[in-house]
């Protein structure tokens, strides 16, 4: 019914846990400030969907991507909390890409996935995933554009942030090198303009989906950063860590695993 994974150093098991770490701060930030029953709903299923995952339980992704959401849905329905279906919709399109982007970055044969398929679902869902994360899980383009921003932490307590002009720079650079990184990736790995070695050719110098997932990763460090050191944010809480550390692994790994060159498959061999 599951299957311990190998934990050591590689990129592959670095993506799991990356996978894991993902829902362990989620089932600790919904279990913060919980006040009716219908709460305690969200930080099991966190914890329920990340082991489910990690375990490689049967139909675990499907559960996760289609059957958790579901399940919130029609409680948050029946309990007549209206929230719930927001929390619905933002699992789908946020644990779904992370539930299945380490099985299309490697290939599990359980997928069922010829290795084009594999590859182009992959492109499709690391980019949906990056975009959310840039747009709706960082405050990296408000940071950008005005310098301040407003957030509200899991308690629903709201925060009203500022940064520097220097910090907003910075903020102004990330979001330029999330941007960029986006399009490298798009071209490389979904629009598929490839040269004899699968690989993009800009003058003198050989683009791969990886840059481009790294150029992402960068942005989302820097924005996180900024987060953490703004004006009249929240105290310090140590999961911020693991969070960023879990995001720039789902967001890293799938394309240096997933896309790989000649040169990096003849070294393999």
């Amino acid at each position: 019914m599951f299957k311990m994974p190998t934990i050591d150093l590689s990129a592959k098991s670095l993506l799991m846990l990356s996978q894991l770490g993902f829902f362990v701060t989620f089932t600790y930030w919904t279990s913060q400030g919980i006040d009716d029953n219908i709460d305690y709903l969200f930080p099991v299923v966190m914890a329920v969907s990340g082991l489910a995952l990690f375990l490689s339980v049967p139909n675990a992704r499907m559960g996760v991507t289609l059957g958790a959401p579901a399940m919130i849905a029609v409680v948050g329905m029946a309990t007549g909390e209206n929230e719930a279906l927001f929390w619905a919709i933002f699992m789908l399109v946020m644990f779904g890409p992370i539930a299945y982007m380490p099985a299309l970055a490697s290939g599990d044969s359980t997928l069922g996935l010829g290795d084009e398929s594999r590859v182009m679902r992959l492109g499709i869902v690391w980019l949906i995933f990056a975009l959310f994360m840039m747009l709706m899980m960082s405050n990296i383009v408000p940071m950008a554009m005005d310098g301040e921003w407003t957030d509200e932490d899991f308690d629903e307590v709201e925060y009203d942030m500022s940064i520097d002009s220097t910090q907003q720079t910075i903020a102004q650079v990330g979001l330029a090198v999330g941007v960029i990184g986006a399009l490298v990736f798009l071209l490389t790995a979904v629009v598929g303009f490839r040269t004899y070695d699968d690989r993009v050719i800009m003058g003198n110098w050989k683009m791969q989906p990886w840059h481009g997932g790294a150029m992402v990763a960068v942005a989302m460090l820097i924005s996180q950063y900024l987060w953490l050191v703004a004006e009249n944010g929240p105290a310090f809480d140590f999961m911020e860590i693991l969070f960023i550390l879990s995001m720039v692994g789902l967001l890293a790994l799938p394309p240096c695993i997933g896309y790989r060159s000649s040169d990096d498959t003849t070294e393999s061999e």
